[in-house]
């Protein structure tokens, strides 16, 4: 299976990538949440997503895993800005979620794809809904998954497991003396994330976090991610522009946004379909895999 990587250059930011498939498939850009790389879509799903007849794009969001990191400039009070956000407020931040919607466009521009079919997770859902939105003509369907309208007064996430997130970067809370987190530990956050029915070994989480800690730890960038999200303010007044076919899926057992952010997502989208998983949290186990492949493809209108 055909697999080329590379960077792209947008503005002072380059943007470290990888492109699956044939050229000549429907592209599918795939969109990851805070703090996750690249490697967070399984590689096992990429694949099957090429089987099925996609042109398969995965990448770091600027501030994570081999994309640039920002300069650690300016102060910024995260339980502030939380609190600001929830009331509706603005918010001061490094950059915004329409930026890294402009660092998507700035790929598939670089990668000369001018129509794209897009599909994001949690944070990457919430680019999803904006790119859908304000650049329609660029979008041929979007799927959202696990993720939020960003509304006013929707319910947080626990105050431990916002904690455990932020305290070290991709869940792993550090140790005292340690300079990052075991993978053990983030490992025992991600199992949290899961759902009862659909769950990943607890070893395979623990390879996955030793990959993702050799590639990179940027546990400010994770922060300015979360600012971001902050910072962007509520997207449901974008939906009702969204003309795209699209799919809305979220996990019933999900801890971390709840369940009923995608069925609002899914009322304000003209269309859209809506798939509540029993069992499902806010992860991608392999359980997972066979629906998402096959909710996508249809979506996507490959047949494999």
């Amino acid at each position: 299976m055909e697999r080329r990587e590379g960077r792209i250059r947008h503005g002072d930011i380059e943007l470290y990538y990888e492109d699956w498939g044939q050229r000549e498939d429907p592209a599918l850009l795939l969109i990851m949440g805070l703090s996750g790389q690249l490697i967070h879509w399984p590689e096992a799903l990429v694949r099957q997503l090429v089987e099925r007849g996609l042109r398969v794009i995965r990448f770091d969001h600027r501030d994570i895993g081999l994309s640039s990191a920002l300069p650690s400039s300016g102060r910024y009070h995260l339980p502030r800005a939380m609190l600001r956000a929830s009331f509706g407020l603005a918010v001061d931040a490094p950059y915004t979620l329409d930026d890294l919607a402009a660092d998507c466009l700035a790929l598939l521009d670089g990668l000369g794809i001018a129509r794209a079919h897009i599909a994001g997770i949690s944070m990457g859902g919430m680019i999803a809904q904006i790119l859908a939105a304000d650049h329609p003509e660029r979008v041929a369907s979007v799927s959202i998954m696990m993720s939020s309208p960003l509304m006013p007064g929707l319910v947080p996430p626990s105050p431990r497991m916002l904690w455990t997130l932020f305290s070290g970067g991709f869940g792993g809370r550090k140790p005292k003396g340690l300079a990052r987190p075991r993978p053990q530990d983030i490992a025992d956050f991600l199992q949290r994330l899961s759902g009862r029915q659909h769950r990943s070994p607890h070893d395979h989480l623990v390879s996955v976090a030793q990959q993702a800690l050799a590639r990179a730890y940027r546990p400010a960038g994770v922060m300015r991610q979360m600012l971001a999200i902050l910072a962007t303010g509520d997207l449901r007044p974008r939906l009702h522009k969204i003309r795209a076919p699209a799919l809305v899926m979220h996990g019933r057992d999900d801890p971390l946004l709840p369940w009923w952010g995608g069925w609002i997502i899914a009322r304000h989208i003209r269309g859209a379909q809506w798939r509540l998983v029993p069992g499902w949290g806010h992860d991608l186990p392999e359980s997972m895999h066979a629906e998402l492949v096959q909710r996508i493809g249809a979506l996507t209108g490959t047949a494999g």
